[in-house]
This record gives C-alpha cells, sequence and structure tokens, in this order.
C-alpha cells in the first residue's frame, strides 16, 4: 500500500479549511473525467459562468475506463486510463471553445496515465504539479472538486503531503454509508486512490453517489427542451444529451457531477454532518472506526435550487 508522511491537522485547522467563504470569489481546481458522461461538461461550464464567485483556475483530465460496463454501453467503450485521460482533455478544451470569454479561461492539463491500483510509486503528470504548485501558492484555501476516480488528487497527496494544508477536496465518489453496497464507479476504478483521500487525513467533503446524489435527476427531453435554440454551450448539451445508450424512453439521466459545484455557490443548499473517514474494505464496503479524523458527508441536496441557478446559467451563457 503506498503511504506518506502526511501532516496531522488539528480540528480546528480542519474545520478551517473545510468552511467555504460567505462571500467573494473562492480558488477552484476541477479534476474530471470529462469524456466518460455529459455531467462533467455541465459542472465545468456551471462553474465557468459565475465568475463573481468561483475563481476557475485549472481543470485537469483525469483517467477513466469503462469497459467493464460492457461492450455497447456506453458512448465510447474505453479499456485504457491513458485513452480515457486524453479523451477527457480533448473534451474540456471542446466545452471551453463553446463558451463565452466572460472570464480568463482555466489553464487544462493531462493527468494520470494509469491507476495508483496496482502501481508502485505516483505518477507525476501535468496535471498533479499544478495542483502541488498552485496548493503551495495558494493565499487562501484551494478548493479541489473532483468529479471522477482520483487518481491525480492521491498522486499529489502522495508526491507534496504538505498540500494538506491547503486544500479542501469535494470529492462525489462512494455510495451512501448506510447504502447497501458500495460499488460506485469513481471509487471502484481506483480503489488505491480512494483509500489515500480517506487515509491522509485531508479536510475532505464527500458527496455520495446512491444516496445521495442521484436525487439530481432531470431527462434527456427535459435537456433538449431548455438547451435547444439556446447559447453555443447549451446547444451542444443539447446535442450530445442522448449519446449515453442507457437513458432510453422514460428514463432519467443524473446529472452527478454539479453537485460538487454547487456546493462551493451555496452549501446552504445541503445538508451535511461529521463523520469519521470510514475505510474501505477489500469487498468496497465501508467499516468505521470512531477514532479516525472527522470529513464532511452530504446527507440531502435541494435539488431544484442547483438545477434552476444551472439552466438559467446554460441558457443565458452568450447574453453575459
Amino acid at each position: 500500500m503506498l503511504t506518506a508522511q502526511w501532516p496531522a491537522l488539528t480540528l480546528e485547522k480542519r474545520m478551517s479549511l473545510m468552511s467555504i467563504p460567505e462571500g467573494g470569489r473562492v480558488p477552484v481546481v476541477i479534476d474530471s473525467d470529462t469524456y466518460n458522461e455529459i455531467d462533467d461538461q455541465i459542472a465545468i461550464a456551471w462553474a465557468y459562468l459565475h465568475p463573481e464567485r468561483i475563481d476557475l483556475q485549472a481543470v485537469y483530465a483525469a483517467p477513466f475506463t469503462n469497459h467493464f460496463f460492457g461492450e455497447g454501453n456506453s458512448h465510447t467503450d474505453v479499456n485504457d486510463p491513458a485513452t480515457g485521460m486524453t479523451l477527457s482533455f480533448e473534451e474540456i478544451h471542446r466545452v471551453f471553445e463553446k463558451l463565452p470569454a466572460c472570464q480568463a479561461l482555466p489553464e487544462i492539463f493531462k493527468g494520470a496515465t494509469r491507476y495508483l491500483t496496482g502501481s508502485d510509486m505516483p505518477e507525476c503528470s501535468p496535471a498533479v504539479a499544478d495542483l502541488i504548485s498552485r496548493a503551495r501558492s495558494a493565499t487562501q484555501t484551494l478548493q479541489v472538486l473532483s468529479i471522477g476516480a482520483p487518481t491525480n488528487i492521491a498522486n499529489a497527496l502522495l508526491l507534496a503531503p504538505d498540500i494538506i494544508e491547503k486544500i479542501h477536496l469535494i470529492w462525489l465518489g462512494g455510495n451512501s454509508h448506510d447504502w447497501k453496497d458500495n460499488q460506485e464507479f469513481n471509487l471502484m476504478q481506483d480503489i488505491a486512490a480512494s483509500r489515500v483521500l480517506f487515509d491522509s487525513g485531508v479536510a475532505l467533503t464527500q458527496v455520495p453517489c446512491f444516496g445521495v446524489a442521484n436525487c439530481m435527476a432531470t431527462s434527456v427531453p427535459e435537456m433538449q427542451f431548455y438547451f435547444a435554440n439556446t447559447s453555443r454551450i447549451g446547444r451542444y448539451f443539447a446535442e450530445i444529451a442522448p449519446r449515453c445508450p442507457w437513458i432510453g424512453f422514460a428514463s432519467r439521466k443524473v446529472i452527478w457531477d454539479i453537485t460538487t459545484v454547487g456546493y462551493v455557490l451555496d452549501p446552504g443548499w445541503y445538508t451535511c454532518q461529521y463523520r469519521p473517514a470510514p475505510l474501505i474494505n477489500d469487498n468496497l464496503n465501508w467499516s468505521f472506526d470512531n477514532r479516525r479524523h472527522l470529513i464532511r458527508v452530504v446527507k440531502f441536496i435541494e435539488r431544484d435550487n442547483l438545477f434552476k441557478d444551472l439552466f438559467r446559467k446554460i441558457i443565458d451563457a452568450d447574453k453575459e
């Protein structure tokens, strides 16, 4: 198991790092497996379209593989994490090509070419190098939004344990701690990296998927109704909305990844609790030890508040 000598945060320091400022611009980086689905693109665009609140400094391409879902169950079958990362890197650029120039574009970096699981050492990709440098030079807490396998984040924590004192990680991953299982895409792609998030002591807000974020449901017809014939980015979302083959008749589409952006915009939309950081067992289920450090866990999200703001920002993107 890969480990490091991470600083031990005091409770006061941990709570300070996890506190989102009530006003002003907040420095943010996003780590995203952007090409895997259609929700990453929406989350990135929404963050960018809130320049009064979010100082989006960088976007990192995360690796992904989806071949285990079976052939034909995704719009593109990917069986190599480097391929998934490269596809995501290219998709991030496509998203920003369709967004208005309402603020300086964030820097975009390629991430890991392999998972931490099965590796004998962390990988210092351009994304990891930037995260380490950006965290160390930050004058206020850097909000790190992770909406994919946390490989890039874990590599940075292993290579530079000191950044724990400068960042707050908001991760969409794992299922609710009382869910029937923990077979969740972001967590299970890179189990070693996921364990680093909970074992390192980093200030962490976890947004569980099933049991919490699955309430963030819309549908292809709804997205096409609101986004078609609107902004350039809105038309793009209407175009790519149906490209995932599992979204069929009467099916919903969960826009999971916007939950991390929404938390920065307004934590009041969320109901949370503090819990000891769980352990990930070999069967991927959670175990609990009350002696471990605290993390924040989202329990409930005011879904409509996020979607009303999101839809309006996308619709009016070219007007701002």
